[in-house]
């Protein structure tokens, strides 16, 4: 049984002492099944949901994994809404009536989900590197809202507008939500969530010393699984970003599966003195694959679910670890030097 640590970290300069929050992965499973299983009925309107949810468990954990396992699984993100512009507030009934909602809509909902199961909750609105967002960008409006809640006296940062998917654009152009449920954004470390999150109260950072907006737009959009995979440190890297915003690390891909990155280089600029060392393990990849601008250049070995790769240094070009996965077929897991 595989065990999830969350840590919430209270940062002096940059030190991680934290308290860790500590919970099974057969406890998430369970919780969305009683989640799923209630009635059609009952998902109308917000006290029949609180009456619900408050049957499935009576921790403020559970409690909170429900609500966010509710809304992230029952409630698409407004399109239309967003083309048109149209960001006019709901109230948490008109939103789960609907089950359909842009970014307050989800806060909202989970404001009031919460604040009836007796958690302390709130509203964080912000700056946000979301959909349309380009590198370099400086963000000059707050666009985003999301939530802070309490668990064991301590506070903690929770997105589930990007819990639930992601907006995008089909062949034609058109913008398209794709529902994609996930943890990525449940319980965020705030050295992870301020890649991407900026609040405009600067003590919903949830760090001690808060980061400037100056220092949030030139840092890159780094999305959580950078930090869950063991890839990157939160700490450590942000005491580089606090130095220096020239440091860029690869492209990783999000594949949806286990995965934990024990060895890769850290720079997304390879010189020719990089000796390409990986160390890679997933118990969903079948294969994995290095290639320079498109040409194989050679075959991880594996040893269980563990992939290993030496190979003499890098010389130029694209570097990509190609992962072959059961269903999905060939997919970018890393890229380099793009």
């Amino acid at each position: 049984m595989r065990t999830l640590i969350l840590s919430f970290f209270c940062f002096t300069a940059i030190s991680n002492s934290f308290t860790q929050l500590i919970y099974t992965e057969s406890e998430v499973q369970k919780t969305a099944l009683l989640v799923k299983n209630i009635p059609k009925a009952a998902q109308h309107n917000t006290a029949s949901l609180i009456s619900e949810i408050n049957k499935i468990g009576k921790t403020e954990l559970i409690k909170t994994i429900a609500i966010y396992e509710w809304i992230t699984h029952s409630i698409a993100y407004d399109t239309k809404a967003l083309v048109n512009n149209d960001a006019k507030a709901r109230s948490a009934d008109e939103v789960i009536k609907s089950q359909t909602a842009v970014c307050s809509g989800y806060a909202t909902v989970f404001k009031e989900l919460a604040t009836g199961l007796g958690l302390e909750c709130e509203l964080v609105g912000g700056y946000s590197k979301g959909y349309g967002y380009e590198a370099g960008t400086i963000l000059e409006e707050p666009d985003h809202e999301w939530n802070k809640v309490k668990i064991n006296g301590v506070w903690y940062l929770i997105d589930a507008t990007w819990g639930a998917g992601s907006v995008s654009e089909d062949a034609s152009g058109k913008i398209i939500f794709i529902a994609e449920p996930n943890m990525d954004w449940f319980l965020l470390d705030p050295l992870v969530s301020i890649y991407s999150h900026f609040p405009e109260d600067s003590k919903n950072q949830l760090i001690e010393v808060p980061l400037t907006k100056v220092l949030f737009d030139k840092l890159p959009n780094l999305n959580p699984i950078y930090f869950s995979s063991g890839f990157l440190n939160s700490v450590e890297t942000m005491a580089v970003y606090k130095k220096s915003s020239a440091y860029l690390p690869p492209m990783l891909y999000h594949l949806n599966i286990p995965l934990k990155i024990i060895e890769a280089p850290k720079n997304n600029k390879l010189s020719k003195k990089d000796s390409l060392h990986f160390e890679i393990q997933s118990s969903e990849i079948k294969t994995l694959t290095l290639t320079i601008d498109d040409v194989v250049l050679g075959e991880f070995k594996k040893i269980g679910d563990v992939f290993t790769y030496d190979g003499a240094p890098y010389k130029s070009g694209v570097l990509e670890i190609v992962a072959d996965l059961p269903t999905e077929g060939m997919l970018v897991l890393m890229e380099y030097n793009q």
